[in-house]
């Protein structure tokens, strides 16, 4: 029997991933979880097969998680679960020790495939987040990036950013550690698809997040 735990901070992912995996005799899911705390408590009794990860939660980076945990429990196979298309982000959870990445419009079969795909030691994408990294690599066009979508955090912090506030007054302004906001401008970065600041203010003006 593999064994599946879910960490989304979106109750409706939980279920229908659960749903897609419920006639599965072989899979079972154990448990889910929408905060990242109750997730690794979890994990200091209990260590499943796979853990399938949402990469942009709420309060916590999805790709740090998966860095951590890869490095505590060799045994665990993440999958990355996102509807980002950016192959920064794609890369990012790979290099992080993901096995996998799906997007969140993913087929009852591509998932049950994918975790099974992992279970012996393979790395499972779908054709069309392969096509994604090849397009990547060779420099071709991708199409017309469409607008990213924000968290209130994030559109709190991009204008910040604007403002020319450094990450240390970023996180003394809003009460919060400077790893999060680090974590929040690398999450900003990779979603407008730019290098630097720079690029991220271009190209949220040009977007209509800043003026």
């Amino acid at each position: 029997m593999i064994k599946i735990c879910i960490l989304d901070d979106h109750q409706m992912i939980i279920e229908g991933l659960e749903s897609m995996l419920r006639t599965e005799t072989d899979i079972d899911v154990i448990n889910s979880f929408t905060h990242k705390e109750n997730c690794y408590d979890f994990l200091k009794k209990e260590i499943p097969d796979v853990l399938l990860l949402d990469i942009n939660l709420k309060n916590a980076n999805g790709i740090e998680i998966c860095g951590e945990l890869s490095k505590i429990y060799s045994s665990l196979k993440i999958i990355g679960v996102s509807n980002y298309t950016e192959p920064g982000f794609i890369k990012n959870m790979l290099r992080s020790g993901a096995k996998g990445y799906l997007l969140k419009n993913t087929t009852q079969e591509e998932l049950v495939n994918a975790i099974k795909v992992v279970m012996n030691d393979q790395t499972f994408l779908p054709r069309s987040v392969e096509t994604i990294l090849l397009n990547d690599s060779i420099g071709s066009p991708q199409p017309k990036k469409s607008v990213p979508k924000l968290t209130r955090r994030e559109k709190e912090i991009l204008q910040l950013i604007s403002d020319e506030m450094t990450n240390s007054e970023i996180a003394e302004k809003l009460i919060v550690s400077i790893k999060t906001v680090e974590s929040h401008r690398n999450n900003l970065l990779q979603k407008f698809g730019v290098k630097n600041a720079a690029g991220l203010i271009k190209n949220a003006m040009n977007m209509g997040f800043i003026s």
